[in-house]
């Protein structure tokens, strides 16, 4: 590459309004849910945000689907004095707040979502805090892998880091641990 050409591809780099998160999943138990997670945020504007999430797993042939459910955290987990409530972006299909994605494999594993925030009204919040609230994993014999990445208070699902499998009778058993915490597949979005 010539060296004015290397330069400008530098510049795109540097001042990309691209951040990335990446996240390593990994069991002693199975091995079915290890991957490599990536979020990949892009703003598009001031206020619209393209969120890209990519999932790499080791046993890919063995994978249909992910399924993922991003929430966004209240307000009193944040770091200042304000109570009031944070809305956030704007997720296509879904409004404010929660928004879900679908890693086909026929996609490669990789969904995007765009998200427009509301300029014209002030919550208040300069970021939006997101998490992985709810994670599973549906194989290609119709098991689900039912990943523990929060807390689950109604009891349905595994709080973080236990992972079950329910098989094709809806029948769940609890087949082990992960390397995920609480809360710890997140990302933040900036206004």
């Amino acid at each position: 590459m010539k060296p004015g050409k290397l330069l400008i591809f530098l510049l795109l780099i540097f001042c990309s309004n691209l951040t990335t998160y990446s996240y390593t999943i990994e069991s002693d138990d199975t091995n079915t849910i290890e991957s490599q997670l990536s979020i990949n945020i892009e703003y598009l504007s001031k206020d619209k945000v393209k969120i890209t999430v990519q999932s790499f797993p080791i046993s890919d042939e063995e994978i249909e689907k992910f399924n993922l459910v991003f929430d966004m955290k209240f307000r009193e987990d944040y770091e200042d004095d304000f109570t009031g409530v944070c809305i956030g972006p704007n997720w296509e299909k879904f409004g404010p707040g929660e928004f879900s994605l679908v890693l086909e494999k026929k996609n490669n594993f990789k969904n995007t979502i765009i998200g427009e925030i509301n300029t014209s009204e002030d919550d208040r919040c300069d970021s939006y805090f997101y998490y992985l609230r709810f994670f599973d994993i549906q194989t290609i014999d119709g098991d689900i892998y039912l990943v523990g990445v929060a807390t689950d208070y109604a009891g349905e699902y595994p709080d973080a880091p236990y992972v079950w499998k329910q098989n094709k009778l809806n029948q769940i058993e609890e087949i082990g641990n992960s390397n995920i915490e609480k809360y710890s597949l997140n990302f933040e979005l900036r206004k």
